[in-house]
């Protein structure tokens, strides 16, 4: 939404500005939706905090401080290479249909100390998911990547590849965005990133699995690779379940008028997650070990259950009814179990199921809009665009109003965006096994990371 037409929403509802109370409640109003965005911003930024204690919990003992030090050095180096470059590829404020073009975001050298407030909160907000953008292929190479090879990687996708992503879906000039009249189809609908947050994390960390190959003896003796600390892994679960309430509420990215469409992101957030975690505690349970059951209570899959649901709401949180939020989540737990056997089954080793939970359920969100979209929460097609019946947006095709065009679109998307994010990350990690950067040898893999790279185990004295 453009300042200007913010600016006539709220003088609809206070009176013009330049007024007396009117301009009051104008910068009341714009001074609560700075606050609200910077609360947002630092749930998100907590998630940091999620994905390491999962990640963690999720690996041998023996490379705790090595994933820990990635996580850290994911949002040190995420941050600065947001702040150089990232934040003007991804042109919020103006730009061609791939990118953004406005000198005045890269390295923000146009910003001065006139600046509002509400601009300062946006990149903080934009470098969070940036950062949760990067963290997801942290899992997906565990345990064997090189440090070096990481941080090339980080720069990359933080400074290029998820960037580009987000201009062509969340800006007013991006080829997929429903924000844009000259869009592709109707526009897409991935409001707080199923697609071009989560996907992209997924796609890209499965590519580097399959280039890195599997850890020493995975599929050999699996028993061996067990997660060494299941509380890190329940507690690093629910740090990122509670910063996803910012991620989906906060990418509202206003709340005064805006609490309506907030508090529903929330329960249909909330109903996603929970359905995913039960289903997959039970599906691990009762599904046959030929289907990839246990005959137990998983509680690791379980996490990734709720990690599951709540990937497959995020695209359409805003626009999808709460019946249908238990559904798309109840679904997304089979598409997290179907993927992680597939992957098993193709030897791909993806330590936290990185492509599961991210991947294969962010496309899935993408896809589910399209499927459940209410026409009275949809804001695609763009009312401007050829694709507009009489200003009508269009909806999914199970509710009803839906013409199909949306679930068209939101394909389109899919398809675009693996194939953007796959060829960049196979060309960058194949350069980077090419000139031998990209793989620990076998010796420091035997030995561990912590040992080998970073003076001594995690657990001081420990047994493990």
């Amino acid at each position: 939404m453009s300042l200007d037409q913010r600016v006539a929403d709220i003088e609809a509802l206070v009176g013009p500005t330049g007024e007396g109370a009117g301009t009051i409640s104008l910068a009341m109003g714009g001074d609560l939706d700075t606050f609200y965005i910077m609360f947002c911003a630092c749930l998100v930024f907590l998630m940091q905090a999620g994905f390491a204690m999962l990640e963690a919990g999720s690996v041998r003992s023996k490379n705790v401080r090595n994933v820990l030090l990635k996580n850290l050095l994911d949002a040190c180096v995420g941050a600065i290479i947001w702040y150089l470059i990232g934040f003007g590829i991804a042109g919020a404020s103006d730009g061609n249909e791939f990118l953004g073009t406005e000198g005045d975001d890269y390295a923000l050298s146009g910003w001065k100390n006139g600046t509002g407030g509400y601009a300062w909160i946006s990149f903080f907000f934009s470098f969070t998911f940036a950062a949760a953008a990067s963290t997801i292929v942290s899992g997906a190479v565990a345990e064997r990547c090189q440090l070096p090879a990481y941080i090339i990687y980080t720069c990359v996708i933080t400074g290029f590849i998820y960037p580009v992503v987000v201009h062509w879906v969340w800006t007013g000039t991006g080829f997929l965005s429903a924000f844009n009249p000259d869009h592709i189809l109707g526009g897409n609908i991935d409001f707080a990133g199923s697609g071009v947050v989560h996907m992209t994390g997924g796609v890209a960390g499965l590519v580097g699995a399959a280039i890195l190959g599997p850890r020493k003896g995975r599929f050999e003796d699996p028993s061996k690779f067990e997660g060494h600390s299941t509380p890190l892994q329940v507690i690093g679960t629910f740090l990122l379940w509670f910063g996803w309430y910012g991620f989906n509420g906060g990418s509202t990215l206003y709340i005064n008028t805006y609490g309506s469409m907030a508090g529903r992101v929330c329960v249909t957030t909330t109903m996603a997650a929970a359905t995913g975690g039960v289903t997959a505690c039970l599906i691990k349970k009762f599904m046959p070990p030929a289907m990839g059951g246990s005959g137990a209570f998983d509680v690791s899959f379980t996490c990734n259950g709720i990690l599951g649901g709540l990937v497959s709401i995020t695209a359409g949180c805003p626009v999808i009814g709460v019946h249908a939020s238990i559904l798309t989540g109840f679904i997304g737990a089979f598409i997290l179990h179907g993927a992680s056997c597939l992957l098993h089954k193709l030897k791909i080793d993806d330590p936290l199921d990185a492509f599961a939970v991210h991947g294969a359920c962010g496309a899935w969100g993408v896809l589910a809009v399209g499927l459940f979209a209410m026409q009275d929460y949809s804001y695609a097609p763009n009312t401007g665009s050829d694709e507009s019946d009489d200003g009508k947006y269009d909806a999914g095709i199970f509710t009803g109003d839906g013409k199909g065009l949306l679930l068209g679109t939101q394909i389109v998307a899919i398809i675009v965006e693996m194939l953007w994010v796959g060829t960049m990350s196979a060309i960058m990690f194949f350069a980077l096994k090419v000139a031998g950067l990209l793989r620990v040898s076998a010796e420091v893999e035997e030995k561990g990371l912590d040992d080998s790279k970073h003076g001594g185990a995690a657990y001081q004295g420990s047994t493990y």
